[in-house]
């Protein structure tokens, strides 16, 4: 059992957000006993809810059972994650993302301009000259990579 984050929204614009227990082996949210009441009282009056809950960093949507608790519509395990290399950026927005893929394409260029400089400036190619320009190499795959990943968009 674990303490995960739930958001109920309703229709009229309504939003409360409480924590739940989460069983991942029933795949069930159980909420607080103060929200199980909040929500049988607005069930009176109110259009059915759309309730998710935030498990491992995701938003999972979840279906109202009747004893009051919720299902985990989707296995949390299956839920699709953003690749990356480098764990930056995961809940930035698109604009931000693409701002940063910008980031990481100049500095793709600018590794690369420093990869063919250090290569026609080497007159003796030590193992350190050698693993210099690994590095510059590894910089350049990396940040090309995780600038292409980044503009992606949504």
């Amino acid at each position: 059992m674990e303490i995960v984050e739930i958001t109920v929204e309703y229709p009229s614009g309504m939003v409360v957000t409480d924590q739940a227990t989460f069983s991942r082996e029933l795949g069930q949210v159980i909420p607080s006993e103060r929200l199980a009441s909040l929500l049988r009282e607005l069930g009176a009056t109110e259009a059915p809810p759309v309730v998710s809950a935030l498990i491992d960093d995701l938003d999972a949507p979840l279906d109202h059972r009747v004893d009051g608790s919720f299902s985990v519509s989707v296995p949390v395990a299956n839920v699709d994650r953003k690749r990356s290399f480098i764990p930056l950026g995961q809940a930035w927005s698109k604009d931000q993302r693409q701002q940063f893929g910008r980031f990481c394409h100049a500095l793709t260029v600018a590794s690369l301009v420093s990869f063919v400089g250090y290569w026609h400036s080497t007159s003796d190619w030590t193992w350190g000259a050698v693993l210099n320009e690994a590095a510059l190499a590894a910089i350049i795959v990396l940040t090309f990579t995780e600038g292409m990943d980044s503009m992606n968009g949504e």
